[in-house]
This record gives C-alpha cells, sequence and structure tokens, in this order.
C-alpha cells in the first residue's frame, strides 16, 4: 500500500512512517523539512500543506495513492496561520486525496477542543468547548472538514490525548519532568499535584493507524479516542520519573495552588478497542525510558 503521510518530520508523523515503514508499506513523507532519521526507503517531499498549489505538485509527484494519514498542523500562537495550516491546509490534503483516488483518509485530531471534564470517562460524544483558544477550534473545523468528506473518501478521525515517548519535542510537564530527573534537579510541582492526564506512546498512536489502514470495508465517518486508557497524575508523573530514571531529583511542592488541581481526563478508548482492536502495548514507564535513552545519546 502506497500511503501519504503529512506532518512527516514531526512527533506523530515520523512515528507512523517508522511502523508503516517496518510493516512493508511504501511509504512517502511530506513536510516543510527533511527529516534523517526516517527511514531511507522513504520518500521525502518537501511541501507546504498550506500553499494553494500543493494538490497540483502531489498530483505531478505521486499520480496516485492508497492512504493519506494527515498528522501535520501548526501550534503556533498565531490565529491566522493556525486557520491557514490546520483549516486550509486540511482542506488541500482532502482535495489532494481525492485527486490521488485515496481510499483511507486518517485525520489525526487532538482533545483541545472539548470541555474540560465534565463526565467521566471522556467518550467520543463528550461536550465540545469553542472558547478554549485558536488552536482547539481551528483543530475542530479540521476535523469536521474532514468527516465531511465521508461520502467520497473513508474517513476516520483519532483524537489524541497527550503524546509521549521517543522523538518528544515539545517541552510541557512530561519532557521537562524526565529532564529534571536526567539531570538530578528538583521536580517542583504546584497544589498537591492533583490534575491528572492520560500520556499515550506515540508507538500506540502508530499502531491504531497501522490496524485502521487495514480496514477494508467502507463505511461512514468515524472518531475514535486514542490513548492510553490510563489518567495519571502531575505526582504520579514525577514519581514515576524518579522511579524508572533511578533519579537523585527531589519532588518538592511550590506552596502556589494549580487551577486544574481537581481536572480529570480519563479517556475511554472502548470504541476504538471494540471496532479496531486497538489496545496500548507501551506503558508510562516504557515511555520514560526510552524518551530519556534518546536524550542520553543525542
Amino acid at each position: 500500500m502506497r500511503v501519504l503521510v503529512t506532518g512527516s518530520s514531526g512527533h506523530v508523523g515520523g512515528a507512523v512512517i517508522q511502523q508503516l515503514c517496518a510493516e512493508g508499506h511504501e511509504l512517502v513523507g511530506l513536510s516543510r523539512q527533511a527529516r534523517e532519521s526516517l527511514p531511507p526507503s522513504v520518500r521525502q517531499l518537501r511541501l507546504d500543506i498550506s500553499d494553494p498549489q500543493v494538490t497540483v505538485r502531489l498530483q505531478e509527484e505521486l499520480g496516485c495513492c492508497d492512504a493519506l494519514v494527515h498528522c501535520a498542523a501548526s501550534q503556533e500562537n498565531d490565529a491566522e496561520q493556525l486557520a491557514k495550516v490546520n483549516c486550509g491546509g486540511t482542506r488541500h490534503m482532502l482535495d489532494a486525496a481525492k485527486s490521488l483516488g485515496v481510499t483511507r483518509f486518517i485525520y489525526i485530531s487532538s482533545m483541545s477542543f472539548l470541555e474540560h471534564p465534565l463526565q467521566r470517562p471522556i467518550t467520543e460524544i463528550h461536550p465540545l468547548d469553542g472558547t478554549r483558544g485558536h488552536y482547539g477550534a481551528t483543530k475542530y473545523l479540521g476535523e469536521w472538514m474532514a468527516l465531511s468528506s465521508h461520502h467520497q473518501l473513508n474517513v476516520m478521525s483519532f483524537r489524541l490525548s497527550s503524546p509521549v515517548g521517543p522523538g518528544l519535542q515539545y517541552r510541557r510537564i512530561f519532557r521537562i519532568f524526565l529532564e529534571k530527573a536526567l539531570k538530578g534537579e528538583e521536580i517542583i510541582l504546584h497544589g498537591q499535584g492533583g490534575r491528572r492526564q492520560d500520556y499515550v506512546d506515540v508507538r500506540d498512536i502508530a499502531r491504531a493507524v497501522s490496524v485502521a489502514l487495514k480496514e477494508e470495508k467502507k463505511g461512514p465517518a468515524n472518531v475514535f479516542n486514542i490513548a492510553s486508557g490510563v489518567a495519571v497524575s502531575n505526582l504520579e508523573l514525577a514519581e514515576s520519573c524518579v522511579r524508572v530514571l533511578q533519579s537523585a531529583s527531589a519532588i518538592r511542592f511550590s506552596g502556589e495552588p494549580d487551577p486544574d488541581e481537581e481536572v480529570v481526563w480519563e479517556i475511554s478508548i472502548r470504541k476504538a478497542g471494540a471496532l479496531l482492536g486497538y489496545s496500548p502495548q507501551y506503558s508510562l514507564d516504557d515511555s520514560i525510558r526510552d524518551l530519556a535513552a534518546e536524550l542520553r545519546e543525542g
């Protein structure tokens, strides 16, 4: 199967390519910059998905393609850029999919446009919140555009929780705590460290894409939560980093309140398990250990 993966230089896109390449698929990576760590068999195209001519360029370069996995997205603070990439770029990729004869389109979405947990566990029908920022709004519009194309494409949308594991570049709480533990530095928590998040290993996301591509039956568009199914508190995350890395880091409470102290992102993955056979294989310990090994080597 020839598969086009957008955002191939990114965390999720890179992992998807590694997984599918290992399974013998023909991979084409699309990104604004090449990624040296991708397998040499992967054809890398340096194109901008927000460019109105990108559909024509892909038609010229590829002619045809079996599946498209749309991982590319902007996370910049600029609202115009977010709309240009996350909405306009998604529209261009949907147009490209139709011109290339794609039969399976997977949109990599997020939970950034969901209400802070009102019901637990969070399912695919959890209420939306249009006030959570421009990024969430543009990701939701991108998902809506993709799902609205189901009469022409076999579309799935994967709502990711918090991707972690090898290749993670964003310095958010997971990587910050891990780096502190690697250096033996103090890890500081606000509140009681009670906020709970679901961290999913990027390799499990890639496996979810793999099983979805094997679904041959064309059906209605569908949304799936792709997560680990385990909610971890900030305190538990810090303790896990110290334990797994055998770190001398001390964990200290700042004494300042955490406005999200009571927030619990408990994600249901029952639908993905039942309909796709999705089952996470990588634990939080695996994600910590393997990203730490990568950072040590780098």
